[in-house]
């Protein structure tokens, strides 16, 4: 079966979207499937790669008007070609299936603006957000192929996300299927990354007497870090004697200072430590005792997935696709509000009782969840799919 991956731009070293689509491709031709990624902008990966690329011609001077160029180069090629399922990761009316990767582009965009707040900042920050034309063009294309009664076929890679179209823009069960997302999960299967675990938890808590808690993020803003600081705070104040003492470690290449700023006015700079971007994540994961995620937003992130492929539990939002996985607190603990310090100050102090955190890591072994988070088990449902759709 033929198969055209289509989305904006690939670049893996950007990470999300573009690393979960190459990660989906290649367990795609791993199944026997010919996939070709096509995109307005390439970069291809340094490693021999079993997949096609085809970078389409796009030329133009404001973003909104690239978006709309784009949509017809794409037409303009799949028309063209011959595949078997034209399968994208952005609002191409014309594709078979419609796989946004980080949700309904319109409900992220109210999400987003509900994390600013209310102060003059945050009205300001709206207001540019008006005249954000390319992601409006964006918008406009999601809301046209959702109207379209033969558009494309939604796969929501959560509830979460299947919630949002059927609330904002009206789908029904029939233009809607969920596939929970996936990750490559050989990498937690690696005994070098055990090892690296056992050398970093040394490092971290050298009288294996800390619980350490893993946030990883590239938007510390929408994925809740002021909460999380602000909950180690009343955690720190509230800890009894009997329940151990805390790490947090910082993940993530944006700019930190007016967290680590917070965290020194709250008397803070031992318990959370940043520590940049890292391409240790297996073994950071392997080594911790919960991934910590209050998001504000997000279609299902692999940092849960990924503390639950190392054994990990998770602390994350309901506003997370990725809580589906949690199997409403067997497998970690799911917040009920986003910005509620109280409340993640209470989920951390749970993790910090070494039984109940074992109890709950337990748990995720003898119920094989490492297999439930694979992109194998993505790609197979996928597949089942694609031969309903053709």
């Amino acid at each position: 079966m033929k198969i055209a991956l289509i989305l904006e731009r690939f670049d893996i070293e950007r990470g999300g979207l573009e690393r979960s689509t190459y990660e989906m491709a290649c367990e795609l031709t791993r199944q026997g499937m010919d996939v070709t990624i096509v995109a307005g902008r390439i970069n291809r990966p340094p490693n021999e790669s079993p997949l096609k690329f085809h970078e389409v011609p796009v030329k133009a001077k404001t973003r909104a008007g690239w978006w709309r160029n784009f949509e017809r180069a794409i037409r303009q090629y799949l028309q063209s070609s011959d595949f078997d399922i034209s399968h994208s990761m952005t609002p191409i009316v014309w594709a078979d299936i419609y796989q946004p990767r980080g949700g309904s582009i319109l409900y992220s965009s109210i999400r987003h603006a509900e994390v600013l707040g209310d102060g003059l900042a945050a009205k300001l920050k709206r207001l540019a957000a008006n005249f954000n034309f390319g992601r409006a063009a964006r918008i406009d294309s999601e809301m046209i192929l959702c109207r379209y009664p033969d558009g494309p076929h939604i796969v929501a890679l959560s509830n979460y996300v299947k919630q949002q179209f059927q609330k904002h823009h009206g789908l029904g069960a029939e233009r809607v299927t969920v596939i929970r997302n996936g990750i490559d999960i050989r990498p937690f299967n690696d005994t070098q990354v055990s090892d690296e675990a056992k050398k970093l938890r040394r490092r971290y808590d050298p009288q294996n007497e800390l619980a350490i808690f893993l946030f990883i993020s590239q938007n510390f803003r929408l994925k809740g870090l002021k909460t999380l600081i602000e909950a180690a705070h009343r955690a720190q104040n509230n800890r009894s004697d009997n329940l151990r003492d805390f790490r947090i470690l910082v993940i993530g290449s944006e700019d930190y200072s007016d967290y680590y700023a917070l965290a020194d006015r709250l008397d803070l700079t031992d318990k959370v430590i940043f520590n940049g971007p890292t391409s240790k994540v297996p073994a950071l994961a392997t080594m911790a005792d919960a991934m910590v995620l209050p998001t504000y937003n997000d279609a299902c992130s692999r940092t849960i997935m990924e503390g639950l492929a190392a054994g990990c539990p998770g602390i994350t939002t309901r506003y997370n696709g990725a809580a589906d996985f949690l199997d409403e607190g067997q497998f970690g603990i799911i917040l009920e509000k986003c910005g509620d310090a109280g409340e993640l100050a209470s989920a951390l102090l749970t993790l910090c009782d070494r039984q109940r955190q074992q109890k709950m890591a337990e748990s995720i072994k003898n119920k094989k969840i490492r297999e439930e988070v694979s992109m194998t088990r993505h790609v197979k449902q996928l597949i089942k799919l694609y031969k309903q759709l053709t």
